[in-house]
């Protein structure tokens, strides 16, 4: 019995490190882009019924908090994508390889339009996964279509934003740019909170934040563009109900 008793103390170790190797926790590292490296944090959690849930914020890229898509975790390797962010019509979604390289340590790459990004990570605490934020309705004041303009690289852009509510659901919206060429963004986020208004295009690295006017004509705010912010009013379009 004492024998037995030694064999297994011998063994806790080992297997205390065979245990520890899971990819669940907070991991944080640098996605290595050649010429540019950037913060990635990846967050990974058991989901009940589905086997993993998770988010991933890169910095630099304006990707905070995105949930992970397709995600399969076998053993120490694990995959996943972030859908229609960083998404090339050619290559499709980017795809996120890796392992675990340690215990506290995942090794992988990113492949992104045909381009590889390898990145190491460490384990710096338990998950915390990060629900996406979910649009909110907004009110009939800003229920409607509004146009502005902004500078940027010595060009100008015409902007025109078209909310609409769902009675469901939260608001939509149709957020246009028309400079050399027309950009039709996917919205992904529409925020009201008091006067404040936050759409979000992840996907496109473009965002508008402002603020309603107290007549409901205008709407002050900065338009983000990838890390870059100008100053954009837009106007309630003439003829439109208000």
């Amino acid at each position: 019995m004492r024998r037995t008793i030694s064999i297994l103390l011998l063994c806790l170790p080992a297997l205390a490190c065979a245990t520890g190797k899971t990819p669940e926790g907070r991991w944080e590292g640098r996605l290595q882009i050649p010429g540019r490296d950037l913060k990635l944090v990846v967050d990974l959690a058991p989901n009940g019924a589905e086997p993993w849930t998770g988010s991933i914020t890169i910095f630099g890229l304006g990707i905070k908090g995105a949930p992970l898509s397709n995600l399969v975790v076998r053993d120490t390797h694990l995959t996943f994508d972030i859908g229609d962010l960083l998404r090339s019509p050619t290559y499709g979604p980017a795809v996120f390889q890796a392992h675990l390289a340690g215990v506290d340590e995942v090794a992988g790459e990113m492949s992104q339009a045909g381009n590889v990004a390898p990145f190491i990570l460490k384990r710096i605490g338990p998950p915390q996964v990060e629900l996406p934020p979910r649009s909110t309705a907004v009110r009939r004041e800003i229920e409607d279509q509004w146009t502005g303009d902004y500078e940027l690289g010595g060009y100008s852009r015409h902007v025109t934003i078209t909310l609409e509510n769902h009675a469901d659901a939260g608001a939509t919206a149709r957020f246009v740019i028309v400079g050399k060429r027309q950009y039709d963004l996917p919205v992904n986020l529409v925020i009201e909170e008091g006067d404040f208004l936050r759409i979000e295009s992840q996907a496109s690295q473009v965002a508008f934040e402002g603020r309603l006017s107290r007549g409901s004509r205008e709407i002050r705010g900065i338009i983000e563009v990838d890390d870059v912010e100008r100053p954009l009013v837009l106007h309630r379009v003439l003829g439109r109900a208000q």
